[in-house]
C-alpha cells in the first residue's frame, strides 16, 4: 500500500507545473504538448481550399510542430494569430490593447466563448482540439478563414 501511494505521489509530482506562482496540474496529454513559441503556416490540402494558408500557433525549433499548447501568461507571436482569428473571425472583444501577442484575461475569455460556441471541452486553453475545430483567419485577408480539416 505504500508503495502505491509512493508510486502515485511521484506521477503526480512529475506532472504539477507552476503558473505565475500558483501550482497547477497537468494532464497528461498537455504535459507531453510543449507551449507554442511561435506560429507557422498552415497550407490547405482540402479540395475546399486548396492551397490556401493559414498563420497558426506552433513550437517552432528546427521544425515547426502545430501540436502545442497556448495558456494564460504565455507571450508569442502564436498568441498574436489566436487574437487575430478570435477577433477577425469569431468578433471577440480582446480589451483596449486588442492584438498584443499577450494571452491574458480577455484572451482566455474569448477563447472560452469560442470553445463554448464550437461545443467543445471549455477551460480557455488552446491545444488540438481548438485548433482542429476552429476556423482560422485566411492569409491576407480579416474576415474569411479556412478549416484544418474537411469535417466541418
Amino acid at each position: 500500500m505504500l508503495r502505491r501511494l509512493l508510486r502515485l505521489g511521484l506521477a503526480v509530482a512529475l506532472t504539477v507545473t507552476s503558473v505565475g506562482g500558483a501550482v497547477a496540474i497537468a494532464s497528461p496529454a498537455q504535459a507531453a504538448l510543449p507551449h507554442c513559441n511561435g506560429a507557422g503556416v498552415y497550407t490547405s490540402t482540402w479540395s475546399g481550399a486548396r492551397g490556401a494558408t493559414a498563420w497558426i500557433p506552433a513550437y517552432v525549433s528546427s521544425t515547426i510542430n502545430f501540436n502545442c499548447l497556448l495558456t494564460r501568461g504565455d507571450h508569442s507571436s502564436g498568441v498574436g494569430e489566436l487574437q487575430r482569428t478570435l477577433q477577425g473571425i469569431y468578433g471577440k472583444y480582446l480589451g483596449p490593447s486588442g492584438v498584443d501577442n499577450d494571452f491574458g484575461g480577455y484572451t482566455q475569455s474569448a477563447l472560452r466563448s469560442v470553445q463554448s460556441d464550437l461545443r467543445i471541452s471549455v477551460d480557455g486553453e488552446y491545444g488540438p482540439q481548438t485548433r482542429d475545430h476552429m476556423c482560422w483567419r485566411w492569409t491576407g485577408s480579416d474576415n474569411s478563414c479556412i478549416w484544418l480539416n474537411n469535417n466541418h
